[in-house]
């Protein structure tokens, strides 16, 4: 591969320590914004980065790139939000995607939620969380599920015990939910937080 000026370099370091940090590539404009310069030398700087060989794009979503011989990520939709509180409905058009290393998703259907409320805090999953859901999965007594009750979703502990379901909040503030008709989406693979300072 072509070597890389410093300028080069510095945009391609920032990439792949953003998506290392984050589970997601960053956009043009969050590129834009770390350099303080414009859109059209990032879009040139990316142009260069493909050129080259050191990057990819891969298709027209805001975070579609790509670096080639590196871990393999998979795109995982992120459908809407969640609540660990009361229930809220999520939504079933991705509104964004983050990457997921494939050693996670591990050829697993997978779906992001966004965390709202603080039902979920003393388990570790705080507000603006996101969460990453594996479909399908076999669920066992403690593990954290996302779940349907009477078409609105929540983060919960589940718990059954003598043919009942218990939809646990582990923040004492909330109590236990027992629900008659439920549905579970799916359980919490993985979590991934935005530090703010």
């Amino acid at each position: 591969m072509e070597k890389l000026t410093e300028k080069q370099r510095a945009v391609l370091d920032f990439i792949e320590n953003f998506s290392m940090e984050n589970g997601n590539f960053p956009t043009i404009r969050e590129i834009a914004a770390k350099f303080n310069i414009t859109i059209a030398p990032v879009q040139k700087y990316l142009k260069i980065l493909q050129k080259k060989g050191y990057l990819n794009k891969k298709d027209s979503t805001a975070r579609g790139l790509e670096i080639p011989d590196r871990q393999k990520f998979s795109p995982v939709p992120i459908l809407g939000n969640v609540h660990a509180g009361t229930f809220l409905e999520p939504v079933e058009d991705a509104q964004d995607y983050v990457y997921i290393n494939t050693d996670v998703t591990r050829k697993r259907e997978c779906f992001a939620l966004k965390v709202r409320g603080d039902s979920m805090e003393p388990s570790g999953i705080i507000e603006e969380d996101t969460v990453v859901i594996s479909r399908n999965s076999q669920i066992a007594n403690g593990d954290i599920v996302v779940a349907m009750v009477e078409e609105e979703a929540a983060i919960k502990v589940y718990t059954k015990k003598d043919g009942r379901v218990c939809l646990m909040s582990t923040n004492p503030s909330y109590p236990p939910i027992y629900p008659k008709n439920y549905k579970i989406l799916g359980k919490l693979i993985y979590l991934l937080r935005e530090y703010k300072n």
